[in-house]
């Protein structure tokens, strides 16, 4: 029997950290837009890119090398990049229209980069740079920073650092924002992207299913649990909505919006 998109990313997120699978989350993303999603293909396109460009990659290459021809590879020859029209188009947080339309939102872009570099044996990371995620070849001595958005362009380390608000960019805090995230971390912010971009539309419908994955990537969080009260009320479902506001004033006691969730929760009862 095939799994739906739902159960498949229901699986793969009670891994433990260190055996999350990017590739099996992304694609489970994806079905958020396609429901039947067939994820065997999606994974085969992916196989079908990186034999494409395998003859363009050495990995004996000096790190600024390797970084040039990977970006010759995704960039130039596959045509992976962005464009104005992927903060608001869902279909660039969709990793099955990425690899189709070559085009997609900075973090697809730069998982794109991860999944096909773990093809060609390149250890590529995925960095949560404030505003902008970038990607980096990461070998051994030597960390190439990448912008896959912008066809690889490579992005200076020091640079970087300067543009922070940090004064001097050079403290403990800012650094780590040059540091790899974890696949849970990857996950969630391509879910947060999705839920605030269906929340700006009014599509609550679309909002609670990220919602609903983000809490399956991460467990019980009492902002996910108040945003899906709310989407709830929303979509008229006061009984469910009732549940959660009760669970985030519990978890939440402190919260500065209690007394307004509160009142919610009153409406909510009366209207179940």
């Amino acid at each position: 029997m095939k799994l739906s998109g739902a159960v498949r990313f229901a699986f793969a997120a009670r891994a433990p950290d260190e055996v999350l699978d990017l590739e099996e989350l992304t694609i489970g993303v994806a079905s958020l837009g396609t429901p039947d999603l067939d994820f065997s293909a999606v994974s085969a396109k992916l196989d079908a890119l990186a034999d494409e460009v395998a003859d363009q990659i050495s990995l004996s290459a000096p790190p600024d090398r390797l970084a040039a021809q990977l970006s010759s590879a995704f960039g130039g020859r596959l045509g992976f990049r962005g464009d104005a029209a992927a903060y608001s188009d869902p279909e660039h947080s969709y990793l099955d229209a990425v690899l189709e339309r070559r085009r997609g939102m900075p973090i697809l872009l730069s998982v794109v980069w991860m999944l096909l570099g773990k093809r060609l044996g390149v250890p590529i990371h995925g960095i949560g740079y404030p505003g902008h995620f970038l990607a980096c070849v990461d070998l051994p001595g030597a960390r190439v920073y990448v912008d896959p958005f912008n066809g690889g362009e490579v992005r200076e380390a020091r640079a970087l650092l300067e543009r922070l608000p940090t004064p001097g960019g050079s403290t403990d805090a800012a650094r780590r924002m040059l540091e790899p995230l974890g696949t849970r971390l990857i996950i969630t912010r391509m879910l947060t992207n999705l839920k605030n971009l269906w929340i700006d539309r009014g599509a609550h419908t679309e909002a609670l299913a990220a919602v609903d994955r983000i809490l399956l990537v991460n467990g019980e969080q009492a902002g996910e649990v108040r945003d899906r009260a709310l989407l709830l009320l929303h979509l008229g479902r006061p009984g469910e909505a009732a549940r959660d506001l009760r669970r985030y004033l519990k978890i939440e006691p402190l919260a500065p919006d209690r007394a307004v969730m509160e009142q919610l929760l009153e409406r909510a009862t009366e209207s179940s």
